[in-house]
């Protein structure tokens, strides 16, 4: 189940663990109207064919060639 941010005016912001089918809140236990706020996905892809650059490309090794270990994908012939 996603974790959904909320406004309250009186309280401050706070989080709610709902289902994604459950309606939004409306109204927070103190009484006061809350609105539903946008947030950042809470997920990364992992992988060997993903990477933070956007690419495909494997990152650079900082080891001298022969040196690195023998999986490192800069030691691999092109």
């Amino acid at each position: 189940m996603p974790i959904y941010e909320y406004d309250c005016p009186s309280c401050g912001g706070f989080e709610v663990l709902q289902r994604m089918s459950d309606p939004p809140l409306v109204d927070h236990a103190c009484g006061s109207r809350v609105k539903k706020l946008m947030s950042a996905g809470a997920f990364a892809i992992r992988g060997s064919d993903f990477h933070a650059t956007g690419t495909n490309a494997p990152p650079a090794c900082e080891a001298p060639k022969g040196e690195g270990c023998g999986s490192c994908p800069s030691n691999r012939a092109a």
